[in-house]
């Protein structure tokens, strides 16, 4: 295996505490001068890491909302499934949950999983929900942070067989599957 691409979780993998270390962001300075893509993978929103990270443009891409949204130096940014229905939407405002929204993504405290999972069941909407620490995270089916890593390493003329994956949650579990080796 030639490593030619690293792909990094951001909280609690090279972040604590919402911010990256900064050991961390010179290894990635350091892995790109030797030639190595580096991909951050995240189940943050873009607009909220874009907050928190000031240094995205160490990143050859960004997988954003946990595989849904892919950033990339050039400003271009795809979502790779629709965004959550105005029913839901509407229903959760109804209901009084407390949630963020993005392109793609629906994230709130796992403790108001029981809710949204009842707003979801009463819609009849193909949506999964994703556990990630004290979070839960309402998204399309079939999206996870693989198929967006996958995305992203297509559109950079890359392949899995040559990347190493390091997370340290749950929604991680895909993505470290799909690397050639996987690290949490």
């Amino acid at each position: 295996m030639k490593l030619s691409v690293i792909a990094l979780d951001y909280d609690g993998t090279i972040a604590s505490n919402g911010r990256a270390d900064p050991d961390a962001l010179a290894s990635i300075v350091e892995a790109k001068s030797r030639g190595v893509v580096v991909i951050l993978v995240t189940g943050r929103i873009l607009s909220d890491l874009e907050r928190v990270l000031p240094e995205r443009e160490l990143f050859d891409a960004i997988v954003a909302e946990n595989g849904a949204v892919l950033a990339f130096p050039s400003g271009r940014t795809r979502a790779l499934a629709r965004g959550p229905s105005q029913a839901l939407l509407d229903e959760l405002c109804r209901l009084e949950v407390a949630c963020d929204f993005g392109d793609c993504i629906i994230d709130a405290s796992a403790d108001l999983a029981p809710q949204i999972l009842a707003s979801i069941r009463k819609l009849e909407l193909p949506l999964t929900i994703l556990f990630n620490r004290n979070r839960v995270m309402v998204l399309p089916q079939g999206i996870s942070k693989a198929t967006g890593l996958r995305e992203s390493l297509k559109t950079l003329r890359l392949s899995l067989h040559n990347c190493i994956g390091i997370g340290d949650a749950e929604n991680d579990h895909a993505m470290l599957d799909a690397c050639e080796i996987g690290a949490a």
